[in-house]
């Protein structure tokens, strides 16, 4: 992957390669400007010598003499190496003086009205002006042809002249433009720099937000996202480390205890002790599992823990009667009738099915435990104004109202919980509410003593 140059760079390359595009295609205009404006001066210093040579034209005793004055030609004197002809003809082309051989105009001139023209000439190009100077006499002679040409040393180089010292004044607009956008540049960068400079000197656990007052208001939604990210990280550090410390404070306590009953059952016991051992290691070993599954739900349920969990259209109502078919086992044991009802109807909410099916796990499976034999768990999964409505109640000893706010706490036992628990089941329910946006409520059982509770999901 190619390295991205510097912001600097690439800002100073986009300012100043149009800049250096315009300033080609100024250098374009301004040579064509140039050579129109030395064309333009040149050609009134042809016109003003070939007027002053048509104001020596006479006749005298009807014959046309020409006068040539020196100022008609030391006009175009210049430090360029040019040379200038001139020719008078007669109507009928005859040369009068001058150069014979001079190329005529395509458009003779007409009245006082000069031409301009350029032809080759002893294989070099030369720019003249010719004028038609009238003569009034009764032998009919005529007007004369007056020509004048100069070659174009004189012209290129002003041409050149001009446009150099455009060019000059142009470039050093550029050069000084360029300093000037790279100094507001490395100003206005200047916070971007203490920014990175300030995030480089963290310690690499410093998540804090990043106050986007010191940058630009362009940078600032940038920031945010920044911030948004490191919050994002820290939730998901956080709960990486809530879960090891959860699962090594409460692994300690029954791996230790799974370890004093095998040390126990090494010593020997009679044939009853071991049995009785065997048993305790088993509900050991399954009270930890147990707890090793629940933790790793609760740290999946957690809503910040497993970022981009699948969420699809879930049928709680079918969901529920699998899961308690799934229990009803469970239930026998006890002998505790464990019932189902579902409305009539679709009671599908937007969810991840293996979370929902573990939400509706604890919650059965809490009811059975602390339902006494013969009692009565019942889950019911209807509609109502909020969206999909999911109740499980049971006749148990239910918990006190001023334990109800306590109870979603991790690892909190109230004082009606069994020995059996691990004090995970409703936090893991919570938190699994808490990932798919739903409500969970504790109340009383209708009817008897015993505790409901209710998931209230949104619509799907």
């Amino acid at each position: 992957m190619r390295k991205p140059s510097s912001l600097l760079r690439q800002l100073l390359a986009w300012l100043l390669v149009p800049l250096v595009a315009l300033l080609a295609l100024n250098a374009f205009l301004s040579y064509r400007a140039a050579v129109a404006a030395a064309n333009e001066a040149y050609d009134r210093l042809l016109l003003a010598s070939v007027r002053a040579i048509a104001d020596r034209v006479a006749l005298v005793d009807d014959r046309v003499e020409v006068d040539v004055p020196y100022v008609a030609l030391e006009l175009f004197e210049s430090k360029s190496q040019e040379r200038i002809f001139y020719r008078v003809a007669s109507k009928t082309g005859a040369t009068i003086t001058g150069y014979d051989d001079l190329p005529l105009p395509k458009k003779v001139p007409q009245g006082d009205q000069p031409v301009f023209y350029r032809a080759p000439y002893h294989d070099e190009i030369v720019y003249f002006a010719a004028l038609s100077k009238p003569l009034y006499d009764a032998q009919g002679l005529g007007p004369v042809l007056v020509q004048v040409g100069e070659t174009a040393e004189a012209r290129d180089a002003l041409s050149r002249e001009i446009l150099y010292d455009g060019l000059a004044r142009q470039g050093l607009l550029i050069v000084a433009a360029a300093l000037v956008v790279w100094a507001g540049l490395r100003r206005g960068l200047r916070p971007m720099l203490r920014l990175r400079d300030d995030i480089a000197r963290r310690a690499p656990n410093d998540l804090s937000p990043i106050d986007p007052r010191q940058v630009q208001g362009e940078v600032r939604p940038l920031i945010d996202a920044f911030n948004l990210h490191a919050e994002r990280l820290d939730q998901l550090i956080t709960a990486r480390r809530r879960f090891l410390d959860d699962a090594s404070h409460q692994l300690r306590t029954p791996l230790a205890a799974l370890k004093t009953q095998v040390d126990f059952s090494l010593g020997d016991p009679s044939e009853s002790d071991q049995r009785a051992l065997l048993r305790d290691i088993r509900h050991t070993t399954e009270q930890t599992i147990r707890l090793v599954n629940q933790l790793l739900v609760l740290a999946r349920a957690e809503p910040q823990g497993v970022p981009g969990t699948e969420m699809t259209a879930v049928d709680v109502a079918e969901l529920a009667r699998a899961t308690t078919t799934e229990l009803v086992p469970n239930a026998r044991r006890k002998q505790i009738d464990l019932g189902f009802e579902a409305d009539p109807g679709v009671a599908q909410v937007e969810g991840n099915r293996l979370l929902l099916h573990e939400l509706i796990v604890n919650l059965v499976d809490n009811a059975i435990r602390y339902t006494p034999e013969r009692g009565a768990v019942t889950v019911t999964v209807g509609r109502g104004a909020g969206g999909v409505r999911l109740e499980v109640s049971d006749t148990g000893p239910g918990i006190p109202q001023a334990e109800r706010a306590r109870v979603f706490e991790r690892f909190y036992r109230g004082s009606t919980a069994s020995d059996q628990g691990s004090g995970l089941g409703l936090s893991i329910v919570q938190d699994i509410c808490r990932s798919h946006g739903a409500r969970i409520e504790l109340g009383d059982a209708e009817g008897a003593t015993g505790l409901r509770v209710r998931v209230t999901f949104g619509r799907a």
